[in-house]
């Protein structure tokens, strides 16, 4: 049965292995946006070439710019300067609502197709929502830039991802083995 189906995904386990991966998966994404630049506006490509490119090429540069506004908000609010810090800080919360909103109705779903209600929960989507903002996305914008550094240097090499969770973890298939 197709909703009986069950897969597990093998995260870094650690913060250093997270920075790698991030930076091997956004230098790869430079790297193609740079192969295939061409296309980017050009009408040959059709939504492809017009809509889409357009908008990964603007995403290149969101991780400098995340750490740049997160940097930047913190020199403000450490200098006092509150008329700029709390108009920040409401859009900030303003996110986090409708983020909050998106992971809720997600964990309702889950729970409500896979009958699964203990390994999920609300509170750590409330959790999940206010912390993302000044923790996962400032690890994955770290790890971008760690991208970026990649890329402009011309490093071809992506290293080596060290995979311990599926192997330690009762994975099903005997053949399967950590790479």
């Amino acid at each position: 049965m197709i909703g009986a189906a069950r897969a597990r995904t093998d995260a870094p386990g650690t913060l250093s292995s997270f920075l790698r991966q991030r930076r091997r998966w956004f230098a790869g994404f430079l790297q193609t946006q740079y192969w295939y630049r061409d296309m980017t506006g050009n009408r040959r490509y059709g939504r492809l070439g017009l809509m889409m490119l357009p908008v990964k090429a603007f995403d290149t540069v969101q991780p400098i710019y995340g750490l740049t506004a997160f940097s930047l908000l913190l020199i403000f609010l450490l200098g006092g300067h509150f008329a700029i810090v709390l108009p920040v800080l409401a859009l900030i919360f303003g996110k986090i609502a409708i983020d909050l909103a998106f992971h809720l109705f997600s964990v309702h779903l889950y729970q409500r197709w896979t009958g699964d209600c203990t390994t999920s929960s609300f509170g750590m989507a409330v959790l999940a929502a206010i912390f993302e903002p000044f923790s996962f996305q400032l690890m994955r914008h770290a790890g971008a830039t760690l991208g970026w550094l990649h890329f402009l240097l011309g490093r071809q090499r992506w290293g080596v991802s060290k995979r311990t969770g599926l192997g330690t973890h009762g994975s099903r298939n005997p053949a399967a083995k950590p790479q």
